[in-house]
């Protein structure tokens, strides 16, 4: 059954608001990764020229923790827009009700991996700040767990979109054609 007009209809305006919101975080920190990035280089090369700079320090390090959010905290917004890739090669040639059937089956799945695996990123958050573990032993380094929070919290985001997508093809008229990036 479909509803149209719906409490649901304008909570999925609203949910999918939220996701693409939190999802804008990811573009802040693919520029952090583009400016460390930038100035690293330029610190490096002005050394070179023998002036007394340098990179910067755990550039690196910075970057590949960047990484996290830049992922994690997209995913969700991308599931959701219906942007992820989907290989429908066979079940396009299937009847609708099939269709709805896979695609339910897979978004089941999704919340119960994803579910799982920002359980897991939760504790693994509370064991790096309970034992104040640091990106690095090479003298700069900065704490883990905000980024185990980052990953669990993007895997717990993406958990709840496979659950708002069987929502979705069950109780929310979506007959009319989906935009990506509206």
């Amino acid at each position: 059954m479909k509803l149209t007009g719906t409490l649901l209809e304008k909570a999925d305006i609203i949910v999918g608001k939220t996701i693409k919101s939190i999802s804008y975080i990811s573009g802040v920190c693919l520029v952090g990764i583009m400016l460390v990035a930038f100035f690293n280089v330029l610190g490096e090369k002005l050394r070179s020229l023998g002036l007394p700079v340098r990179g910067i320090p755990a550039s690196t390090e910075i970057i590949q923790y960047l990484h996290i959010p830049v992922v994690f905290l997209a995913a969700a917004h991308v599931a959701l827009d219906r942007g992820h890739t989907k290989i429908d090669l066979v079940s396009s040639k299937f009847p609708p009700k099939v269709q709805k059937m896979f695609n339910s089956f897979g978004n089941i799945c999704g919340v119960a991996i994803c579910a799982l695996i920002s359980q897991r990123g939760f504790v693994l958050m509370e064991r790096f700040r309970a034992r104040n573990q640091m990106s690095s032993i090479s003298g700069v380094g900065f704490p883990l767990w905000p980024f185990a929070l980052i990953l669990a919290v993007g895997f717990a985001l993406l958990s709840f979109t496979f659950f708002w997508c069987i929502v979705r093809e069950f109780a929310i008229n979506t007959d009319k054609e989906v935009k990506p990036h509206d």
